[in-house]
């Protein structure tokens, strides 16, 4: 091949050039062909007498809620759907910076660091413990889905949320504590996955919603007869029944629908208000269970 040829290799910088056309084109046939799960949401339309006979549920009760980011998105949701309705429903206090006054309410507060779900379990523990005016009636930890890293080991951070559980019940055994299952995240886009291949950089999202499947079924496991917000099936199933669901290591794993996420991690409108309904179920159901 003559040197001076435009499609020499020698030639680095256009073969790099035309490297990036090439995998633009794969790309955007990957994006068009792309088997993105698209289907109707029939998401459940709300009753507004049960919303009426949840919030009856819950008077008179002290609640605290423990959370991150997704937590904000199911207040926020919460709350839009008491405004859609014209309810007054729940009274909601953050208490990150003060403490919670006196009566009913829901009061909610960011807990611990992203990133470290032992200091959660920690910061929870010793806030429902030292709770103004006595331990909640009902409490509610929900780790995010930055807690869990590929190195995790899942069962070891299991065992340490149920020493925190165990803890609580002995120490205010009338706290009725409502479980919640690790949120998940989108899966990568297989173009996107080939782009990352391609530059030699790691792509995690299997691997992760992986072990916070693994968290989910221990957690379900042990407590399916005590209140549990399931977030994860929630985020994961779509209205027909089926799942978003993918194989890694033989086993079934889930992870969040496309189309009820705002950035491929936290929920959109459509997520929140879903997720803020099944919250205010599950609040009612423990508010029945603590009566008993």
């Amino acid at each position: 091949m003559a040197k001076n040829t435009r499609y020499y290799l020698g030639n680095g910088t256009y073969a790099r050039r035309h490297f990036l056309r090439l995998l633009t084109a794969i790309i955007a046939i990957l994006q068009l062909g792309g088997c993105s799960h698209k289907r109707e949401n029939g998401a459940m339309k709300m009753d507004r007498q049960t919303i009426l006979n949840e919030v009856s549920m819950l008077g008179g009760k002290r609640i605290f809620f423990g959370h991150q980011s997704i937590g904000e998105n199911i207040l926020g949701g919460l709350s839009r759907i008491f405004a859609g309705e014209g309810i007054e429903g729940l009274k909601i206090v953050n208490v990150e910076k003060s403490a919670p006054p006196g009566g009913p309410l829901l009061a909610e507060t960011r807990i611990g660091k992203n990133g470290d779900p032992r200091g959660k379990c920690d910061a929870f523990e010793s806030r429902v413990l030292n709770f103004p005016g006595g331990p909640p009636d009902i409490a509610v930890l929900k780790f995010c889905f930055v807690d869990f890293k590929p190195e995790t080991d899942v069962s070891v951070l299991f065992g340490y949320y149920n020493a925190m559980v165990d803890t609580l019940r002995a120490k205010a055994p009338g706290v009725t504590l409502v479980h919640v299952t690790v949120p998940l995240t989108i899966r990568t886009p297989g173009w996107k996955k080939l782009l990352k291949r391609i530059l030699g950089r790691e792509e995690s999202s299997d691997t992760l919603n992986t072990l916070r499947c693994e968290f989910n079924d221990l957690l379900r496991a042990r407590y399916a007869q005590e209140p549990l917000l399931d977030v994860a099936a929630l985020e994961s199933t779509y209205a027909d029944g089926t799942r978003e669901e993918f194989t890694r290591n033989g086993k079934t794993a889930f992870a969040l629908r496309s189309d009820l996420s705002s950035d491929g991690v936290h929920l959109n409108a459509e997520g929140s208000r879903l997720a803020a309904a099944e919250f205010l179920r599950v609040l009612a159901g423990a508010a029945t269970r603590d009566a008993q």
